[in-house]
């Protein structure tokens, strides 16, 4: 299953061939400030549950550990579109066109 990720910081939409890819490439401490938002393979969004919370101590921060669940109240990705900059595909999708074209099939 694919994820897309969009990176609030440089408004990037990475796509990911799995949910634990997608985990794996976005540390929780990033996820809990907001940087990262999800979607899966149909454009239906998705939250961050937290089973273990991020640490963070006077000189350290330690990331927790997060799953991704399906939240349809959430912001469809074809909606949030127009907000992307660009997109790393790795070789799935090359554009927002591309995208745009998988989500409305």
């Amino acid at each position: 299953m694919k994820i897309f990720v969009f990176s609030t910081d440089d408004r990037g939409l990475e796509v990911f061939e799995s949910k634990e890819a997608a985990i794996a490439a976005c540390e929780g401490i990033d996820v809990e400030n907001g940087e990262c938002l999800f979607w899966d393979e149909h454009g239906i969004s998705l939250e961050v549950v937290f089973s273990k919370p991020n640490k963070r101590g006077s000189f350290t921060v330690v990331s927790g550990v997060y799953d991704l669940r399906p939240f349809p109240e959430g912001l469809d990705l074809l909606e949030f579109l127009p907000n992307v900059g660009y997109v790393e595909g790795h070789g799935m999708f090359n554009s927002v066109a591309e995208i745009q074209q998988h989500l409305t099939r």
